[in-house]
Parts: structure tokens; C-alpha cells; sequence
């Protein structure tokens, strides 16, 4: 199998700040969404690979937004050398957005770095890619741009009509679907865009994913596409098995949706290197002395391709020969 995963260099010998040793450890809060999950894991072996001395104490808020808040008060009582933060809703709730803070945050002076954020740009928590614009707060990228989704998704299907559902309770799922239908005009396609119905306690239902993507298929979707969206991740193999009981193929923007679901293709970058990535960042700051407001907003700069195999069988959809020599293809 092949793909187009960067290399990272990110194991070169650095002098630890002599302020943390393996006594008195850096301490970093890592507040994150649905457990410590790939981009996590990956994030603590960076620092327990290279046995620097910095200790990453989780914080799960178990998808319950109501917790963000008491977590922000705790970081403000205990003061943390570093927080991070784990996709776009714990960013919004924990660092805030510039409209409302300016270059500040609601934890004040602590340092802080985000991770796993589709647009910080749109999602007003940065000024720029080239600096955050907000004086203690950095991040990593890890969205393969769109335009370069929808070039190599044509390279395999052409879709007229692409369907996308959406959580209301994610911002970053609707701000991603401004995008994609913004795009739609110049690339030949429109979009279908259907939201699921929150139920009394204001959550989404998997329930009815058969129903959405039904109603996709009657407005003449040809095919369905998940650029970000936390919910549509964690129900993958009711989203992706309720597609192809369609006949429409699923590209996404989730390695996960492929390699352990049934999404026919994704371009993406594996969330593991991404916690590198960030883990590099949070070396920068902790143990080197850098400032987060001059780091820029680093992303990688290699992504993958993935094709599930099965999946193009069971749809009668097989990858051209060109798509096949990039690729790392899934068979379960």
C-alpha cells in the first residue's frame, strides 16, 4: 500500500527548558471532545517517545458541552503551563472567539494550542494562518483544503448533485458545507443539504440517518460527502451502510470513514500525525521558549488517499489505475 503521508521530522534533539525536568514536570490540560482518541495518542507518544519531561493530564468531556464551562474554571484555578484543545466545539468554549475576546482568551495568559479544528479562520478563533492574531494561542491545521478534496474525488466520480447532512449543533459542519457549495458552481455540481431533527434534550438521532439519506437519493444525489462533522464520524457504520443501501458512494474528509467503515474514499490526514504535528507545536512553547502568538498555524504538508476496496465492489465503482498508485486501499 502507498500513500502521500509526510515524513514528519519532527524527532530532532532539542534542549529541554531547564524550568521542567522529570521531577517537576511541564503540565499540559488536554481538553478533548469524545475521549483521547488518534490525534491524543499521538500527542502523548511524542512526549513519552522522546521522554521529555512534560505530562499530559486528559480532560473527556464525553460529548456533554455543559462540562466545557466547568472545565474552563478548573483551568483558571489550576493554571496549567499548557492547554490544548480538541476540535471546534471544546475550542470555541475553552479559548473563545476573537469577536468577543480580541486578542485574548478566556483563560487569560495561559498558553494555549488547538487541534483537530476545520477552519479556525471562519470559526473566528485565529486572525491568519500566518499568526493567530491573539496573544498566548497557536494550533495546528489538519483539513486537506476542499478544492483539492473535490480534484482528486472527480479524478474517481464525477457527482451532479453531492448530499450532505448535517448536525445543527456543529458549526464547523455548516461552515464546511458554505464551503463546498460555494465551490459547486465552478466544479460542476450542486449541493443537497439536509440537517438532522434534535430531539427534546437538543441532540441528533442515528435513527434517522436510513430517512436523511433517502431523501437524498429522491433529490438526486449521485453522491454524499462528509467534510466535518464530529456526529456523522462517531455514527460511521449507520451513516456509510445506510448510503450504500442507497447506491451512493460516501467521500469524506475522515480517514475513519474508510478504514474502519464503509466510505468508499477519503482524503485525508491521519489524525495520529496531526497529534504529532501539535505535539511538535507544544515542544515549541513548553520547552524552547517560543511565543504562541508568533507561531504560525502549521499544517502538514503531505495527505493521504484512501479507498475502501469492498465498498467500490458492493457500488460497481472501481478507482482508476492513476487514483490506485496513490492510494493506500482498504480491504476489511
Amino acid at each position: 500500500m502507498r500513500n502521500l503521508l509526510i515524513a514528519l521530522g519532527l524527532g530532532l534533539a532539542a534542549p529541554a527548558h531547564a524550568e521542567f525536568t522529570a521531577e517537576a514536570p511541564a503540565q499540559i490540560d488536554m481538553v478533548v471532545w469524545r475521549g483521547c482518541e488518534e490525534a491524543c495518542e499521538g500527542f502523548r507518544r511524542f512526549f513519552s517517545d522522546r521522554d521529555l519531561p512534560v505530562q499530559v493530564n486528559v480532560i473527556d468531556v464525553d460529548k456533554d458541552k455543559a462540562r466545557l464551562p466547568i472545565v474552563q474554571q478548573q483551568i483558571n484555578d489550576t493554571k496549567p503551563d499548557l492547554v490544548v484543545t480538541w476540535g471546534t466545539s471544546v475550542t470555541d468554549a475553552i479559548l473563545g472567539k476573537r469577536a468577543d475576546y480580541g486578542r485574548g482568551s478566556p483563560i487569560g495568559d495561559i498558553p494555549a494550542l488547538f487541534m483537530i479544528v476545520a477552519d479556525p479562520i471562519r470559526s473566528d478563533i485565529v486572525e491568519s494562518y500566518e499568526a493567530s492574531g491573539r496573544d498566548a494561542i497557536t494550533g495546528v491545521r489538519n483539513r486537506v483544503p476542499e478544492e483539492t478534496q473535490i480534484a482528486l474525488l472527480k479524478t474517481y466520480f464525477a457527482p451532479t448533485k453531492i448530499g450532505v447532512v448535517n448536525d445543527p449543533t456543529e458549526s464547523n459542519s455548516a461552515l464546511n458545507t458554505e464551503v463546498l457549495t460555494n465551490l459547486g458552481p465552478s466544479e460542476g455540481f450542486e449541493v443537497i443539504s439536509l440537517d438532522y431533527t434534535l430531539n427534546a434534550e437538543g441532540l441528533a438521532d442515528p435513527a434517522e440517518i436510513p430517512a436523511l439519506m433517502a431523501r437524498l437519493k429522491a433529490a438526486g444525489a449521485d453522491a454524499i460527502y462528509v467534510g466535518s462533522s464530529s456526529f456523522n464520524l462517531e455514527n460511521r457504520d449507520a451513516f456509510t451502510s445506510a448510503a450504500i443501501d442507497q447506491g451512493l458512494p460516501v467521500f469524506t474528509a475522515y480517514a475513519q470513514m474508510v478504514q474502519d467503515s464503509k466510505a468508499l474514499m477519503a482524503v485525508a490526514n491521519a489524525y495520529a500525525n496531526v497529534g504529532k504535528l501539535a505535539a511538535a507545536q507544544a515542544r515549541k512553547i513548553l520547552l524552547d521558549g517560543a511565543d504562541p502568538a508568533t507561531l504560525p498555524i502549521v499544517s502538514l504538508d503531505r495527505f493521504s488517499v484512501f479507498i475502501n476496496a469492498d465498498t467500490a465492489k458492493a457500488l460497481d465503482l472501481y478507482p482508476p489505475i492513476q487514483l490506485i498508485n496513490i492510494a493506500e486501499v482498504v480491504r476489511q
